[in-house]
């Protein structure tokens, strides 16, 4: 099972987010644990970490997560997927992050 990391600051909005990609996914036969976490847990999950997605509002932090992430794979979503909270297009983005591993 994939496990796929939002990255926020607050953590409302991903969260919610969050719910609509576990539809997706589910949807999709697509078998995985989504969870948000805070920016200071980040270093903390990235060793069990699949995929790695930061909520654009944080896309300053990209360097330093990527940093701390290794080999796991670092986006920021799209300011347009997040806005409209597309968990469909969210889930395809961490796909194909997994997938170019």
């Amino acid at each position: 099972m994939k496990k796929i990391y939002l990255i926020c600051a607050a953590g409302l909005s991903t969260s919610m987010m969050v719910e609509k990609m576990k539809k997706a996914a589910s949807k999709d036969g697509f078998e995985c644990m989504i969870q948000a976490v805070g920016i200071p847990m980040a270093e903390s999950i990235m060793p069990s970490a699949d995929c790695i997605l930061l909520g654009p509002q944080i896309r300053f932090e990209k360097e330093n997560i990527c940093k701390i992430a290794g080999d796991v794979p670092v986006a920021v979503i799209d300011m347009k997927d997040y806005g409209r909270m597309n968990g469909e297009a969210v889930i395809q983005q961490a796909k194909k992050l997994m997938e170019d591993r």
